[in-house]
């Protein structure tokens, strides 16, 4: 078997596994209820995680996905308070999210400062201009209830299954098929597998590059648009933190942090398998704390079995090659 696709099967089995485990020991897991809720939430963590995915897959890293998931909120939301049309409040926070992505991978390939320095500093930056364009009231920062149905109906559900987890499924089979059947997307794995042997092949590392960064903010913004749509509002707090969770989506569904390797549909199953995690430990009633602990604990048991991994297959290969 392919050894992209058994990494592929373990996360799923370790989905599967989990969802199994929770169901013999919980009484209101596997309702329809909930099922609906845990593809929901996995919705929004991983259409971030699918842009993160693809500039991890190229050898870098974006840690200022939050801020650009509270900007093009606010910006969103702005749009739909005058009134706008649904569809381009939407198109707007992918286009703000696109910008702040473009805005990255130009100060990382025309400047040369490195994508940690450059994506931490921005998503504070982001973070500033999402509290700069937020609602205010006598001065006060507030979340501003939306009144535009048109934008709301984006939040909404066809029984029981939102409009975002339909977005999802739709985004990652896209990307996947560029990823494994264009040539943007292969030439991102040999970018991030080795960059000088792409650059001596003819490889422009720094479009690709520029490229992921924008398709990186491009799902920041839709994953704010759907969520600002599905709360109804704004708030300068949303994309707080989904820096780490997109990063441990990636990891834990098989995207190497060192590039090369993993696709979108590991971060659609890392995705999945984060938010099934935390939904059986809100049903134990274990503390936040303790979660974000367990939390930590999941991606480091993860990257230590992806390091193994992948060293077993090395030596599989030498060995194929030796003889």
């Amino acid at each position: 078997m392919n050894v992209k696709r058994t990494r592929t099967f373990i996360s799923l089995g370790l989905v599967i596994a989990l969802m199994l485990i929770y169901s013999l020991t919980t009484s209101d897991f596997f309702t329809w209820r909930n099922m609906s809720l845990i593809l929901k939430d996995s919705a929004y963590t991983g259409i971030i995680a699918l842009g993160v995915a693809f500039v991890i897959i190229g050898g870098g890293i974006d840690l200022s996905v939050g801020g650009i998931v509270c900007t093009a909120a606010i910006v969103c939301a702005r749009a739909a308070n005058i009134g706008l049309p649904g569809f381009v409040c939407v198109l707007i926070a992918v286009l703000v999210g696109a910008v702040c992505g473009a805005i990255n991978g130009f100060i990382v390939t025309k400047l040369h400062v490195s994508e940690f320095v450059t994506t931490l500093a921005t998503g504070f930056i982001y973070f500033g201009l999402g509290m700069i364009f937020a609602f205010r009231q006598n001065g006060r920062i507030l979340a501003q209830y939306l009144t535009n149905d048109g934008f709301n109906a984006f939040g909404r559900d066809i029984g029981g299954l939102f409009y975002i987890t339909i977005a999802f499924v739709i985004l990652a089979a896209v990307l996947f098929v560029v990823q494994t059947r264009f040539r943007f997307g292969l030439y991102t794995y040999a970018v991030g597998s080795n960059p000088k042997s792409a650059k001596m092949s003819g490889v422009n590392n720094d479009n690709i590059k520029f490229l992921g960064f924008m398709i990186c903010g491009a799902c920041a913004g839709l994953a704010a648009a759907f969520t600002c749509a599905i709360q109804s509002s704004a708030a300068v707090g949303l994309g707080k933190g989904m820096e780490f969770m997109a990063i441990a989506a990636c990891v834990v569904g098989g995207v190497a942090l060192t590039g090369g390797k993993g696709d979108a549909l590991s971060a659609l199953l890392g995705a999945l398998f984060m938010t099934v995690v935390m939904n059986g430990l809100y049903k134990y009633g274990i503390s936040t704390a303790w979660q974000f602990m367990l939390q930590c604990v999941i991606i480091i048991l993860a990257t230590t079995f992806d390091a193994q991994f992948n060293r077993m297959n090395d030596r599989r290969l030498r060995a194929l090659a030796n003889k």
